[in-house]
C-alpha cells in the first residue's frame, strides 16, 4: 500500500538533489499541492529510501556526488520492481546530449534550471496520471490474461492440448476452419463388452459414475504412452497416438492391468466385472477441422478409423481383448507376443485385412494359455494356410485340450471339419 493510498495525497514522490534550496523549495511546493514528498540529497540515500517504500514518482537531479542521476536512473531501470517508476530530471544541465541521455536511461521528462515552480506541478500531475492509467491499464490486461488464461484451460477440456499441438497452435483461438495436417497416426477404438446390459442394470445417475469411473483408469494411461482421446462415444473411446504403434500397444497393454485392479474393487461390491474390446490400426490420417464459422469440431479423416472400428469389433467375434492390424505389427519397433487370427474383408472394400491378437499382459489365464500354444497355433495355421486341413485340424484339437475357451481355436477346428467335408473357398 503507497504513502498516497495511506494518507489521501495525490502521490509519494521522492525528491532527490544536493542542493538544499532546491529541496526546500520543490518539497514545500508539492506539499502546499497535496503530494506526500521525501526529499533526500543523493543518490545513495535515495535507493534506501526508495527500498524501504517505492515513490509514485521521483523528481531526479543529475549531478551529485558519489552517484549521479544517471546512473540511479539506469540502477533503478534495471530492476523489476522498481522500473515502472517514473523519473523526471530536473537539471542545470541544459545540451541537447544531456536530454538525450537522460530519456535513454529511462527518464520520461527532462526540466532545466532554474525551473518554473508552474512547469514543475503541471508535469508531475501528468507523469503521475499517465502511471495511474498505465497502472490500470496493466491490471486489466493481467486480469485479462488470466482470464483468458482460464477459458483456454476450460477449452482444452474438450479440444485436446495435443491436437492443438498437431495443428502447430498454442491457443485454441488460434484454430480456424480449414486447419488440417497429414500424417501417420496409429488409431485406437475401445469399448466394453455388453454394455447395452449392464447399462439397464443402473439407473441413469449410476451410469454416468460409472462410465466417468471407467474412463477415469483410461484417460491418464493414455496420456502417460504419448496419447489422446479424440472422441468419447459413449462407454467408448477413439484415441490418437501420433507418435509410434508402440505408444498405443504399451497403453492398451496397461490399461488391461488397471482393468484387472478396477475389477478387483468391483467384485468386492459384488458388481459384475467388464471386459473392453480394443481395435488398433496405423496409416494415414488427415487431422483438422471441420464445420461452419459458427461451428467448428476437430476430427480425423480416414479409413484407418473405419479399420480401427472393424478390428474392434471382432473382438466379440474372436473372443479377444485386442486386436490390431498388419499395419501396426510391421510398425512396432520392438517385439510384442501376438498371434495371426485371420483375414477380414472390411465392408465397402475389395481388400482383406489380416487381424493379429495381441498376447502381452498375463492379465488373465486365457492369455497365458495362448501364450503357452502360440508355436503350435502357428504351426496350425500354416498347414491351414497351405490346405493341409486334416493336420491343421489335429494340431487346433490339441491346442483346445489346454485352452478349451480359446474361441479363434474353436473357429479353425469348424472350419478345418467344414472345408474337409465341402470344397473351402478360392480365397
Amino acid at each position: 500500500m503507497s504513502i498516497k493510498e495511506t494518507n489521501n495525497s495525490q502521490g509519494n514522490i521522492l525528491v532527490v538533489d544536493d542542493t538544499p534550496a532546491n529541496l526546500r523549495v520543490l518539497t514545500q511546493m508539492l506539499t502546499e499541492h497535496g503530494y506526500k514528498v521525501r526529499p533526500v540529497p543523493n543518490g545513495k540515500i535515495a535507493l534506501g529510501a526508495i527500498e524501504a517504500l517505492a515513490p509514485d514518482l521521483i523528481l531526479l537531479d543529475i549531478n551529485m556526488p558519489e552517484m549521479d542521476g544517471y546512473t540511479l536512473c539506469e540502477t533503478l531501470k534495471s530492476n523489476p520492481t522498481t522500473q515502472h517508476i517514473p523519473v523526471i530530471f530536473i537539471s542545470a544541465l541544459d545540451q541537447i546530449e544531456d536530454k538525450v541521455k537522460a530519456f535513454r536511461v529511462g527518464g520520461v521528462d527532462y526540466i532545466a534550471k532554474p525551473f518554473q515552480l508552474e512547469e514543475v506541478l503541471a508535469r508531475v500531475k501528468t507523469h503521475l496520471t499517465l502511471s495511474q492509467l498505465q497502472s490500470k491499464l496493466e491490471s486489466k490486461v493481467n486480469q485479462r490474461t488470466e482470464e483468458l488464461h482460464d477459458l483456454n484451460q476450460a477449452y482444452e477440456r474438450f479440444v485436446p492440448r495435443e491436437f492443438l499441438s498437431q495443428l502447430d497452435k498454442d491457443c485454441i483461438t488460434d484454430v480456424e476452419l480449414g486447419h488440417h495436417i497429414h500424417q501417420q497416426m496409429t488409431v485406437m477404438l475401445s469399448d466394453i463388452k455388453r454394455f447395452a446390459l449392464l447399462s439397464k442394470t443402473m439407473q441413469p445417475a449410476e451410469n454416468f459414475d460409472f462410465i466417468n469411473n471407467y474412463l477415469a483408469q483410461l484417460n491418464p494411461i493414455i496420456r502417460q504412452h504419448q496419447g489422446y482421446i479424440d472422441t468419447y462415444m459413449g462407454d467408448g473411446v477413439m484415441s490418437l497416438f501420433p507418435h509410434s504403434s508402440d505408444d498405443a500397444l504399451d497403453a492398451i497393454i496397461a490399461i488391461q492391468y488397471a482393468l484387472a485392479d478396477f475389477n478387483q474393487q468391483r467384485a468386492t461390491k459384488n458388481q459384475p466385472i467388464i471386459h473392453t474390446g480394443s481395435g488398433i490400426h496405423t496409416g494415414d490420417v488427415m487431422l483438422g477441422v471441420i464445420g461452419e464459422t459458427e461451428r467448428l469440431q476437430g476430427t480425423i479423416i480416414s479409413d484407418v478409423v473405419k479399420y480401427a472400428g472393424r478390428l474392434e469389433e471382432l473382438t466379440r467375434l474372436y473372443h479377444a481383448d485386442t486386436l490390431v492390424s498388419k499395419a501396426v505389427i510391421q510398425h512396432l519397433s520392438k517385439p510384442y507376443s501376438h498371434r495371426y487370427v485371420d483375414s477380414v474383408r472390411i465392408q465397402g472394400s475389395s481388400k482383406k485385412m489380416a487381424v493379429y491378437e495381441i498376447l502381452e499382459g498375463d492379465y488373465n489365464d486365457d492369455i497365458q494359455h495362448k501364450r503357452d500354444t502360440l508355436d503350435q497355433f502357428n504351426q496350425a495355421i500354416q498347414h491351414y494356410k497351405d490346405e493341409d486341413l486334416t493336420t491343421a485340424g489335429t494340431l487346433f484339437k490339441q491346442i483346445a485340450i489346454h485352452s478349451p475357451d480359446d474361441k479363434v481355436t474353436q473357429l479353425y477346428i469348424k472350419r478345418c471339419e467344414n472345408y474337409q467335408l465341402y470344397d473351402p473357398p478360392s480365397e
